[in-house]
């Protein structure tokens, strides 16, 4: 039940800012909010993560389903009790379906957030990239930390 709670709250957090910056920005427009560090800039993205793969909007689409199908039918095993694990795995689950809920209605992810530091600019990415990065970091740390130390 974790996991479907924050899968469902970074779905509505996802799709609420990024309804935001859509409503309330130009397309490419940008708002300076930390100088020299840290902006909200509104841009589409029809790729993957820092704009890989650009038009592959129904790849994308079968990757979050065929990975929110895994995630769910895992849930359903009893070696994904573990809380770290389950948070982790609704993390990436709620990162995938906020990601694919835009392949599916626009061809494409609105990004907004925008990194940088002198000339070097962090590709944009949202709050579903967010999720799914933390989710996958989770995992790892599930993997070296619980995993590890069962099978020693």
């Amino acid at each position: 039940m974790l996991s479907i709670v924050l899968a469902i709250v970074a779905v509505v957090v996802d799709q609420v800012t990024k309804w935001l910056v859509a409503t309330r920005m130009a397309l490419h427009s940008e708002i300076e909010i930390i100088p020299g560090f840290f902006s909200l800039q509104y841009v589409h993205n029809t790729g993957a993560a820092f704009g890989m793969l650009r038009n592959g909007r129904w790849f994308f689409v079968a990757v979050a389903a065929l990975a929110v199908a895994g995630i769910l039918y895992y849930l359903r095993q009893p070696e994904s009790r573990h809380p770290l694990l389950r948070v982790a795995l609704g993390l990436v689950m709620g990162g995938a379906v906020g990601n694919m809920i835009d392949r599916i209605a626009t061809g494409r992810v609105v990004d907004f957030l925008l990194f940088y530091w002198r000339d070097y600019y962090f590709p944009n990415f949202n709050v579903a990239d967010i999720c799914v990065t933390v989710g996958v970091g989770l995992l790892f740390l599930h993997l070296v930390l619980v995993e590890r130390k069962g099978t020693a």
